[in-house]
């Protein structure tokens, strides 16, 4: 198994110090790629040099559906196999008007990106509110479509994120490796992964089973030092992936 950083993660190291700080710091703590939010402001040239100087692979990036095919030269540049849509809004889901138009947008940027790209979506909790899983009709409406199951979000949302993401069956891509407070965990800040309230032991071994290859770290807010956490978290990521 692989190990990558969701960039989003240190957004704050970004604005202290800028992108190269960002992957000279996933690269010193022991990854192997990143998922990208945004490319920096950098040139698509720029940025692969960047990843071939930290030795960095770009896995995927979250990319908002209308934003895909203008980020297209930075997909087709760097490289990036997969693209997860990382946010829909409760009232676009439950909007029939809006709902419908979501869907032929994301059969435009799937035809474009077909050949090369694995597409896909990133839930949050607000897809299962109201007794109602809008990720289960997504996959179901766009057949194409894949799944980035986030188990932090799953876990707020009051689900089993192993048997959630158990019943994605081959509509799972990748999983989101994001640790939740045992207590409130919407709220308060994101322990060190394994340290926490999701079965991750349960996570990763569902992920060996289903061969998926890439683990992803996501925080949003930190326990400790940025270092600090992307270092013991790839240490107990490493354990649990045996």
């Amino acid at each position: 198994m692989k190990f990558a950083v969701q960039l989003y993660s240190l957004r704050e190291l970004a604005a202290r110090e800028g992108a190269e700080a960002v992957l000279r710091a996933v690269s010193e703590a022991g990854y192997d790629g990143v998922e990208f939010a945004g490319f920096y402001d950098l040139t698509p040239a720029q940025m692969k040099e960047l990843l071939e100087k930290y030795h960095l692979e770009p896995v995927s990036a979250h990319i908002p559906v209308d934003e895909i095919e203008p980020s297209a030269e930075y997909i087709r540049t760097l490289g990036i196999k997969n693209v997860f849509i990382p946010w829909v809004s409760k009232e676009t889901f439950d909007g029939d008007t809006e709902y419908k138009a979501l869907c032929e947008k994301i059969k435009e940027v799937y035809a474009l990106l077909k050949d090369s790209v694995l597409l896909g979506y990133h839930n949050h909790a607000h897809e299962f509110e109201d007794g109602k899983d809008r990720i289960a009709k997504l996959l179901s409406d766009l057949p194409f479509l894949k799944a980035e199951l986030d188990v932090f979000w799953a876990t707020v949302a009051g689900l089993d994120p192993v048997a959630y993401l158990d019943g994605l069956g081959e509509k799972l891509a990748f999983v989101h490796i994001k640790e939740a407070a045992k207590e409130d965990p919407a709220h308060n800040v994101q322990p060190v992964v394994g340290e926490g309230a999701v079965d991750m032991r349960g996570v990763f071994a569902l992920m060996n089973r289903k061969k998926i290859n890439w683990a992803v770290l996501e925080v949003e807010q930190y326990p400790c030092g940025e270092e600090e956490y992307l270092r013991r978290s790839l240490e107990n990521m490493k354990k649990l992936a045996e």
